[in-house]
């Protein structure tokens, strides 16, 4: 390898000519130096590395940190070095492992590599990539985000050269932005949102960049905007403190919920895309520890007030405290999404999962605003569950978030009472439930979940009714609530008994069967009527077998074909018509006692 300087012909205070540099003259030049790099793999290659870039770093920390980075990003890391470059880790994976080695109660296991390069024209560090990578995705028109897939890594190692960003229109697009090699740590580092997310990583020489205090915040478990006017540009990192202070339980320091609060109120989320909050939303209850530290926090910016309607008619709705000894309905909800996550953790559960009991404990109660009512000297929300299902659909909808998840979500809330009920009703009252059960997960899988995840809901719903004189929010314990463990037996082994705690009953006809049976090769809308009463039958524990389920069938559609001949004979219409009228009804076995109307 040879290294070629263009200013080779200069030594320190000499220059080539007669001229004598000043300190200002000799500080310009260095700041100007630039390096060719001739390698046989990559040809010439230029250099701009500002000599002493590093030092414009607040505080270097060497040796005290260690990251485990995959042997490919090691590798990157020496190939830029040996080009004259520099490869530093920013972001999450090194937030991540300061936070573990600082605070005891954490161990995150650092999962997205991002590497930004300094000394690198963008056409050498594509050259680079190309020549090391099999693909190499570019992500941003404006400036290019290089991601190349490293078999150790689930997700895609992202490299880019550092960049300014700068508030130049109207919106979230509204940005210049400019991506610059030459520029230093602590120069690149302003433009993160916070703090603790501005500290930079040489995996090479272990040394940790501390630019703007980061590591001091996250000793004191303290948000803090890394500079007050570029964190304004992105009127989304004020949701990203959000979901960052429900992650690691941190607080917001009173000088950036202020700042938060003005970018609220003065209108600059509004004109934010709702795939980008529902981003920020799905966090909070996928990653989130304690939801609702970000919650309150969104709260007190007016966030709530101003964008979730739904969320702000909770707050001051009184009840019982014979059953709510917690307070508000506010307060049982921030308590109710904490015993959320700590269950969710507790069972493992999937992010989508995850995301899904999160968004029912923080929705289980939106029919009670409306319901709410002192009678007889006690606060009843009489018919609150069904109630909520409106009110939470009109909220889900304001977010991009799958069908699925909605569509289950929306599921729990009506129900979120069920499962002690039940229990109550049949061991207290000596009501058999078996019909109640089946229909329940037969409900529930229509939406696409089931049973057990409806306990996990009530479960929170429950554990979320601690007296907390404190102020905590944190959920009872287990322990704490009474009968819990007795109605989550009894439940597991009903269901279980009925194979329904985690699926649907199981389907007993299907019209193939009936064709069979009757020697026909094609159906009809009478097929559909036949399997909804059979399915009834079945829900209400009538029949258990197929074989049961093809006599019923088979004496459904005598049934029903005689009535609707009968019809058509009197009203002059076709059959096929008035099997229609019957398809119509939610359960035809209706039009046995009632007739055909």
């Amino acid at each position: 390898m040879l290294v070629k300087s263009i200013n080779s012909a200069r030594s320190i205070g000499q220059s080539s000519s007669s001229e004598i540099l000043t300190p200002e003259k000799e500080k310009k030049e260095n700041a100007s130096a630039k390096l060719w790099v001739y390698t046989k793999k990559y040809g010439e290659t230029l250099s701009t590395l500002k000599p002493g870039f590093e030092d414009e770093a607040a505080e270097k920390i060497q040796g005290e940190y260690k990251i485990e980075v995959p042997r490919a990003v090691t590798n990157m890391c020496k190939e830029i070095r040996s080009l004259g470059g520099r490869a530093l880790l920013v972001g999450g994976s090194v937030r991540d492992a300061v936070i573990s080695q600082e605070l005891e109660d954490f161990d995150l296991e650092p999962k997205d590599f991002d590497l930004e390069v300094y000394g690198l024209e963008p056409e050498t560090l594509d050259l680079v990539l190309h020549e090391n990578f099999k693909e190499v995705k570019t992500e941003g028109k404006a400036f290019a985000v290089l991601k190349v897939s490293v078999e150790e890594l689930k997700e895609h190692l992202d490299i880019s050269i550092p960049r300014r960003e700068s508030k130049t229109g109207e919106g979230h697009k509204g940005f210049t932005i400019e991506g610059d090699p030459t520029m230093n740590i602590s120069e690149a580092a302003l433009r993160r949102d916070l703090t603790i997310n501005s500290l930079a990583y040489d995996p090479l020489n272990e040394t940790l960049y501390n630019s703007y205090n980061g590591v001091e915040h996250i000793r004191q478990r303290k948000i803090e905007v890394t500079d007050e006017q570029v964190f304004q540009e992105d009127p989304l990192r004020v949701l990203r403190i959000m979901q960052f202070a429900s992650r690691f339980e941190f607080e917001v320091s009173e000088t950036t919920s202020v700042l938060c609060k003005e970018m609220v109120w003065r209108g600059d989320l509004d004109t934010l895309p709702s795939e980008r909050v529902t981003e920020e939303l799905r966090k909070l209850f996928e990653k989130g520890r304690k939801p609702s530290i970000g919650l309150n926090f969104a709260l007190e910016v007016g966030i709530v007030e101003r964008y979730w309607p739904e969320v702000h008619a909770l707050v001051g709705i009184p009840q019982e405290r014979d059953w709510h000894p917690e307070g508000d309905v506010w307060t049982h909800t921030l308590q109710t999404v904490n015993a959320a996550a700590l269950i969710a953790d507790r069972e493992n559960l999937s992010d989508e999962d995850r995301l899904v009991l999160g968004l029912a404990a923080l929705t289980h109660d939106f029919g009670k605003p409306a319901t709410a009512v002192f009678k007889d000297g006690h606060w009843r929300s009489h018919g609150h569950e069904a109630a909520g299902v409106e009110p939470a659909e009109r909220f889900l909808n304001r977010f991009n978030f799958s069908k699925n998840v909605k569509s289950k979500v929306l599921a729990f809330i009506p129900d979120h009472l069920a499962p002690k009920y039940f229990w109550d009703q049949e061991v207290k009252h000596g009501t058999y439930m078996r019909r109640a059960v089946n229909r329940l997960a037969d409900r529930l899988g229509k939406a696409g979940t089931d049973i057990y995840k409806l306990s996990l809901l009530a479960e929170a719903d429950q554990r979320g009714r601690n007296p907390d004189p404190e102020g905590t929010l944190n959920p009872l314990s287990r322990g704490e609530v009474s009968e819990l463990d007795e109605w989550q037996t009894w439940l597991k082994e009903k269901a279980e008994k009925l194979e329904v705690m985690r699926n649907a009953p199981k389907q007993l006809l299907y019209g193939r069967d009936l064709l069979e049976a009757l020697s026909l090769d094609k159906g009809g809308i009478w097929v559909g009527c036949v399997l909804k009463a059979v399915r009834g039958d079945q829900l209400d524990a009538q029949i258990t077998s197929s074989e049961e389920a093809l006599e019923k069938g088979l004496h459904y559609n005598k049934l029903f074909g005689e009535i609707v001949q009968e019809v058509a004979d009197q009203e002059g219409m076709k059959e096929e018509e008035v099997w229609s009228r019957l398809d119509s009804y939610g359960d035809p076995r209706v039009v046995l006692a009632h007739g055909l109307n």
